[in-house]
């Protein structure tokens, strides 16, 4: 009896389980589709019927739309909407707007689908020309919550709901707080005043430059996400309007004045260090004032090079460089199969270095494959400041530490060229490794130094560059708009793949290349000889001449004498 009572209860609930679940998807894919057809809805009625009708703004070319679906019949208008110069012979209705709006044809919609103006009419029923988008509302209504959530948004505690890259990775910016994040590009804390609010939504659409995977889709930012950020900036404008000694705007800097909301309390909003006291709520309105646009990424000036060439096609013949030559030298180097590892230990003394060099070397590239391989790691890593300081500085650090290794072992080879009286061909090699690489990471020290926080910009940069690469299409938009700089460490890298099989050092990876072919080989080879053998018994001569010894008995065998 209670065994039955309990398959009938874990029943009823693997049941209710499974209504809540159809439901629940239900709702979600009928919502989905609503918000499908209301963004159509929405760019149909831009595109298509904007330049002749308005919404509750009186006769523009044709009638007013606003209550259309009250004074006509949904099958009239979807026929009308695809053949209104068929109708206009024919129907009196359509006689009559025809004489009435100065005899304008209207375009046959013939392309549109009854369900996409069913979709339109819908929407204007519900007046959505009269909705607001919630990134269009004004800045001046943002309550502290949502310039708080900006703020979170702005440094990347809260990442962005589309992956994108928090804005503190590139720009810096002046809040309470103090003055915070990178130098890659321009700081933000009076952009407000540049843009003021519709100016700001608008620019907030789109990034401010080249990098993924905002670049490769429609949007990068959620409207709410949007407008968190139009409000933070708002916010860090008033708080930081450029004054004198006398408290006056400094001179050459344009003023920023702040003024009450209409409706507002008076002295409710003012301007000077009395605006950065007021609330959020106090309705404090940005007056527009005129700023430079236009400048360049990071505030550098691009040099004139020929990105295609150096990015685009060196790369791969910096590859093809790599891996012939290490063949070539693989292919000389079996000639003696002996003199194969004396030349790698040979090798390793000449580029070991100190113990430091080697961990600094091998700390640094690590670093740089994370950034490669996870990069959404790295952006959830730096959206706590202080996880994004240990990042910076641990590489850093450690990047100085191989450089200071470098500069020795060429002091080192300096020295021992010297003592020598000549040059071999491979030490000429050798200086040019060492010296790409010394360039390689003064470049890239500079670089944390000049435009910091590389970890957070260089994931949405420089990461799909190189990933692009390795898929045939080189995105080298994501790298010629960087400064020179840059452009400098990522060249020289290539340029070390390109200079590695003319030095010493390739016996390295000659070596480790001929392990692995030996080690490739031995199962063949065992192969090929198990096939031998089992060929020789299955041979007809072993039939007839079984006293001779045939090839598959495991070598000559001789009976006693």
């Amino acid at each position: 009896m209670f065994g039955r009572y309990l398959v009938y209860t874990r029943t009823w609930h693997v049941g209710v389980s499974f209504l809540a679940l159809a439901i629940a998807a239900h709702t979600l894919l009928f919502a989905g589709v609503a918000s499908a057809d209301t963004a159509e809805a929405k760019k149909i009625f831009t595109t298509r019927c904007m330049a002749c009708h308005t919404f509750g703004k009186g006769v523009k070319v044709g009638p007013d739309l606003k209550g259309v679906t009250q004074r006509r019949q949904r099958a009239w208008i979807i026929k009308f909407v695809q053949a209104s110069s068929t109708m206009v012979g024919s129907d009196p209705i359509a006689v009559q707007l025809f004489d009435q709006f100065k005899q304008q044809r209207m375009p046959d919609w013939a392309d549109l689908a009854e369900p996409q103006i069913n979709g339109i009419m819908d929407w204007l029923a519900a007046h959505g020309p009269d909705q607001q988008d919630p990134d269009a509302r004004s800045a001046e209504l943002a309550t502290a919550a949502e310039i708080e959530t900006g703020r979170q948004l702005f440094h990347g505690a809260h990442p962005l709901s589309l992956g994108g890259l928090a804005c503190a990775g590139c720009h810096s910016i002046r809040d309470e707080a103090g003055a915070s994040g990178g130098v890659f590009a321009s700081d933000l804390t009076s952009v407000y005043s540049q843009y003021q609010d519709i100016a700001m939504t608008v620019f907030l659409k789109r990034p401010c430059f080249v990098r993924h995977p905002e670049s490769n889709g429609p949007a990068y930012l959620a409207a709410e996400e949007s407008f968190a950020l139009k409000a933070y900036l708002r916010s860090c404008a008033l708080r930081n309007q450029p004054a004198g000694p006398s408290g006056k705007p400094a001179a050459g800097q344009p003023p920023m004045v702040a003024k009450p909301v209409d409706g507002a309390a008076p002295g409710s909003g003012s301007s000077g260090s009395g605006a950065a006291a007021q609330p959020a709520s106090a309705g404090q309105r940005v007056v527009w004032t005129p700023g430079v646009t236009g400048a360049p990424l990071g505030g550098h000036r691009s040099a004139a090079v020929p990105s295609e060439l150096l990015f685009q096609v060196f790369p791969y013949v910096a590859l093809a460089i790599l891996i012939l030559g290490l063949g070539i030298r693989h292919a000389l180097a079996r000639r003696r199969p002996e003199a194969i590892r004396p030349a790698a230990q040979a090798a390793w003394q000449a580029f070991r270095g100190t113990a430091a060099w080697r961990i600094g070397l091998a700390i640094t590239a690590i670093l740089h494959v994370v950034c490669l391989a996870v990069p959404g790691a790295i952006r959830a890593w730096n959206g706590a400041p202080l996880r994004l300081y240990l990042l910076e500085g641990t590489g850093f650090v450690f990047g100085l530490v191989a450089l200071i290794g470098l500069v020795q072992l060429l002091w080192r080879h300096i020295g021992r060229s010297i003592a020598a009286h000549h040059t071999r061909l491979f030490e000429i090699g050798d200086y040019a490794l060492l010296s790409v690489l010394c360039v390689a990471a003064v470049s890239g020290l500079a670089t944390a130094v000049v435009y910091r926080w590389g970890s957070s910009w260089a994931v949405g940069t420089l990461t799909p560059y190189l990933r692009s690469l390795g898929k045939g299409a080189p995105a080298i938009g994501l790298v010629e708009q960087m400064p020179f700089l840059i452009r400098l460490h990522v060249f020289s890298w290539f340029a070390v793949l390109a200079v590695v099989p003319f030095t010493s050092a390739a016996m390295f990876l000659v070596a480790a290349g001929d392990r692995l072919v030996l080690a490739a080989g031995r199962p063949i080879t065992a192969a090929a000889r198990t096939g031998r053998r089992a060929l020789g018994k299955l041979s007809p001569a072993r039939w007839l001449w079984p006293e001779e010894d045939l090839p598959g008995d495991g070598g000559d065998v001789h009976e006693p004498s």
